[in-house]
């Protein structure tokens, strides 16, 4: 698991390769346009796994926070609960996914499979994809299914055993969907449309 203000430790393996090529060029080019190209690029990969920090606004125990930064793509309710769809875009800021909501993990997997764009019908069945489960404290169970998109870089997921605190970053998404199952009788406090921050946008109340 990562922490607040620091860089993914799986995000190493992509930044040194870059950043060192990009040294390497800087010695021998003098080519300006194309040195400044390298830079971009190095800043960009190194932001990909970077953790900003995020201080929540609401603290309750109650409380939904949007794991990811993105927007919301839909809100269903069915005979189980209430289903919340948010998409996030290699251009959403952060990549990390973080926790929902305080609770004990009690469910962690990962199915491996394709990359084609979040926009295919078939994506959500055949792209590589996992699921978190939370347990709260009143024994309600809140799970977050993650599905890759066409610029994902595989689906990291690091959350460990134990007890989680709402924002602790739980895993890694460059680009996908991710959709969160509430249980019943949750107040919903955004609607479809709306731009959300990781860690900080309040989604819902009502799972304490």
């Amino acid at each position: 698991m990562g922490t607040n203000g620091t860089f993914m430790k799986i995000g190493w393996r992509y930044i040194l390769p870059v950043w060192g090529v990009t040294l390497f060029v800087l010695v021998f080019s003098d080519e300006v346009l194309f040195n400044l190209f390298l830079i971009t690029v190095s800043f960009l990969v190194a932001y990909l796994f970077y953790i900003p920090e995020r201080v929540a606004p609401e603290t309750s125990e109650s409380a939904v926070l949007s794991p990811i930064d993105g927007k919301v793509l839909s809100i269903s309710s069915h005979e189980n609960g209430t289903s919340i769809m948010l998409r996030k875009s290699i251009f959403d800021g952060s990549s990390a996914v973080r926790a929902p909501v305080r609770g004990e993990l009690c469910e962690k997997r990962v199915v491996h499979g394709l990359f084609t764009a979040s926009s295919n019908r078939l994506a959500f069945k055949l792209n590589e994809n996992g699921s978190i489960g939370w347990k709260m404290t009143g024994g309600e169970v809140v799970r977050m299914r993650i599905v890759c998109g066409l610029y994902a870089l595989g689906l990291p997921i690091f959350v460990s055993e134990g007890p989680q605190e709402a924002a602790d970053v739980a895993a890694h998404l460059t680009d996908g969907t991710v959709e969160l199952l509430l249980p019943k009788g949750v107040k919903m406090e955004v609607a479809p449309g709306d731009k959300v921050v990781g860690g900080f946008s309040l989604l819902a109340y009502g799972t304490g």
